[in-house]
């Protein structure tokens, strides 16, 4: 790149990232105002009501249980407690009747306005926003698989001796499981000062099938299942019996294996392996040229996803309700994430010698856009452009990293779940000791490496630990209703500490073996 190039790049990408942040507000604007209408025309009444109904069915089913077990239990006070909770639980349904009585007479007035035709505008600002949304982020899903091979074998080809790629496998490995410790131990401390349970109503929660669905897996099971892969699921695990499977499914973590040994082994096969490693440095330059394209349209897409995500929960006055319901949990991992984003930032600047501000500021669009798709996965291909393109992060860290880190590296997860358990424990009346703590400490910091990076993944893996400490899954419906706004938050935070990573290595370990040669010649 020429010199004269380097401010015309500089102004092309302020400009967006200005364009990004007006379509973030503008997108907010329209899902906090014009949101309820949005989720009325969108038959979003419809489905609150059928919610409401399993919601109800969920609380009898769960109190029947709790009955059942104090029955069983020997202890009295555990028989107190189990009593205690199937009556609350049972408390709870006469006001989700009255709740679904308004609902069902505000649905008849809305088939009323649809059929006079009220909600025409609605609906198509539904539809267009829906589908500039989704269209933005099925095609960042779409270059994910191809950036992932491309640049992987690239950054692995350019190392040269392939005992390099050990030290830098091994550095990255630790920063990862290093910060995601940090961040585990962050949020027990601020949950335990802070113990927002005690305040929370969670007289609406409701858990979804795929949150029930991985009820009665072990942190074992799913730590092997990272590696071996689900049965009956080919496409699954870190070494699949089908990559072509895995691929389809978007396993991260299969693609980079096999395109580390596949990388590994070009560096072995002299002037023939070098005519296979250009050409795959030159489909990922391609590839990266489709992430600018794509990056064209971010304003747009990512306006639709916000304003349609804000709208799909009932708009400004929907997200109140569920705040003002959990307004301390949701303070208290927020609070958490900024803790650890700062954390993050100091060890960017204590070990890879690089100003966090400057740093973070190029970083703005890969961060705006984890903030719109919930996605560690789908921003991938932008955050390795910031991190390269804007940060001076050499390809050779960046595209071992990052993609890596999408995979692994959830520091956000990681400390959401802690926050989440232990804020569950106390909406219960449960008292965790020091052995718990400990147990949710290590639980979730494994856990959190097998979530994959997509929306609420999160939620998933919990199940897990709530089962390690022994607390009933009833909980993950307090928190289910706001998920999808702290999702967003984690998510971005996830992203961050990648981002952070690939500066880190680059300076700690690339530049260092960059420089090897040049001490040993002189």
């Amino acid at each position: 790149m020429t010199e004269t190039d380097q401010p015309a790049q500089h102004d092309n990408s302020v400009q967006g990232l200005i364009l990004i942040l007006l379509g973030i507000f503008l997108g907010v604007l329209l899902g906090l105002f014009y949101g309820k209408t949005m989720w009325q025309a969108s038959e979003g009444p419809e489905k609150l009501q059928t919610r409401l109904e399993q919601t109800i069915e969920q609380k009898e089913k769960d109190a029947t249980r709790f009955r059942k077990q104090a029955e069983e239990a020997q202890d009295p006070q555990e028989q107190q407690r189990l009593n205690q909770e199937a009556g609350r639980l049972e408390g709870h349904i006469p006001m989700i009747e009255n709740r679904l009585d308004r609902l069902k007479k505000e649905i008849q007035v809305i088939d009323a306005d649809k059929a006079a035709g009220k909600y025409g505008l609605a609906q198509t600002v539904w539809i267009f926003c829906e589908f500039c949304g989704d269209l933005f982020l099925q095609v960042l899903k779409l270059l994910v698989i191809p950036l992932v091979v491309t640049s992987m074998i690239s950054g692995i080809t350019s190392l040269g001796d392939i005992r390099k790629m050990g030290r830098v496998g091994l550095s990255t490995i630790i920063y990862y499981f290093s910060t995601g410790a940090i961040a585990v131990f962050i949020g027990i401390v601020l949950v335990v000062i802070i113990q927002p349970g005690i305040s929370a109503d969670d007289t609406f929660a409701y858990r979804t099938d795929t949150v029930e669905a991985k009820e009665g897996q072990t942190t074992m099971e799913v730590f092997l299942d990272v590696f071996r892969g689900r049965k009956g699921d080919p496409g699954s695990g870190m070494f699949p019996s089908n990559l072509f499977e895995a691929a389809t499914n978007t396993n991260v973590l299969a693609l980079i294996v096999f395109a580390i040994v596949f990388g590994g082994a070009l560096t072995t096969l002299g002037e023939e392996g070098m005519l296979v490693i250009r050409f795959f440095n030159v489909c990922n330059e391609a590839v990266m040229k489709m992430v600018h394209l794509v990056m064209l349209f971010a304003p747009i897409g990512i306006f639709g996803l916000v304003s349609a995500n804000i709208a799909k929960n009932g708009g400004g006055a929907g997200f109140l309700e569920q705040l003002h319901a959990i307004g301390w949990y949701v303070a208290t991992v927020v609070v958490g994430l900024l803790i650890h984003a700062i954390v993050l930032g100091t060890l960017l600047w204590t070990l890879g010698k690089r100003n966090p501000f400057i740093y973070t500021f190029n970083l703005l669009r890969a961060l705006l856009t984890s903030v719109s798709t919930a996605s560690s996965a789908a921003t991938l291909p932008v955050t390795m452009e910031c991190v390269e393109e804007n940060n001076g992060v050499s390809n050779r860290a960046a595209s071992f990293v990052l993609p890596l880190g999408a995979t692994i590296n959830m520091d956000g997860t990681a400390l959401y779940e802690a926050v989440a358990v232990i804020f569950i424990a106390q909406t219960l009346g449960i008292d965790l000791n020091m052995a718990d703590l400990v147990i949710v400490f290590l639980t979730a910091s494994l856990a959190a490496v097998g979530a994959a990076g997509i929306p609420e993944a999160g939620l998933v893996t919990m199940v897990i630990v709530l089962q390690a400490v022994g607390l009933p899954m009833t909980g993950i419906g307090t928190i289910l209703a706001i998920d999808w706004f702290l999702d967003r938050l984690r998510t971005t935070v996830n992203v961050y500490g990648d981002a952070c990573g690939a500066g880190i290595i680059d300076t700690m370990v690339v530049q260092k073996q960059a420089a090897t040669p040049a001490a040993v010649t002189d």
